[in-house]
């Protein structure tokens, strides 16, 4: 039985895999990735100060971004944004998306946030169920996105 590793990207073929993992999560919800929305996706990935890529045997499985936490133009030193986490679809309920979140929470860039914090849609339970099992709570804070759906923020402490 093949082994999850976990590993930051670090070189172009790394930085391929993680986009293609993005892609084909997109697609199997109904998304089209557009070459735009792609050159975009790579640019984030790229130039993230956290990125891993998790692969199953041989094969990308999953990737997540974090970045500071910035609220108002303002970051806060102590907190990380989750900004992406992707499984490839044959992976779903796997536990690599949590496999992943918890490499971030012990990564030494993720261990200089006191607390990670992550928007995602109210709707996405595969999303609340991940983010729930690594720690993070709802905090409260709703926004909606420009086509009106409700977005929740969650975050996660260290302990101690």
């Amino acid at each position: 039985m093949p082994r999850t590793v976990i590993t930051s990207i670090s070189g172009p073929e790394q930085l391929a895999a993680a986009v293609e993992v993005w892609a084909s999560a997109r697609e199997a919800v109904g998304g089209t990735p557009t070459g735009q929305r792609r050159a975009r996706v790579e640019a984030k990935v790229r130039d993230s100060p956290v990125a891993l890529l998790a692969t199953y045997g041989a094969r990308p499985a999953g990737m997540v971004v974090a970045e500071p936490y910035a609220e108002g133009g303002v970051e806060d030193p102590a907190c990380g944004h989750v900004a992406m986490v992707f499984v490839d679809p044959r992976y779903w309920g796997s536990g690599i998306g949590g496999a992943l979140v918890r490499a971030l929470q012990a990564t030494p860039e993720g261990t200089a946030w006191t607390r990670l914090s992550v928007w995602t849609r109210a709707t996405n339970r595969r999303a609340l169920r991940l983010y729930g099992s690594c720690g993070f709570v709802d905090t409260g804070d709703r926004a909606s996105l420009h086509e009106g759906e409700e977005i929740i923020r969650l975050e996660w402490r260290r302990p101690g």
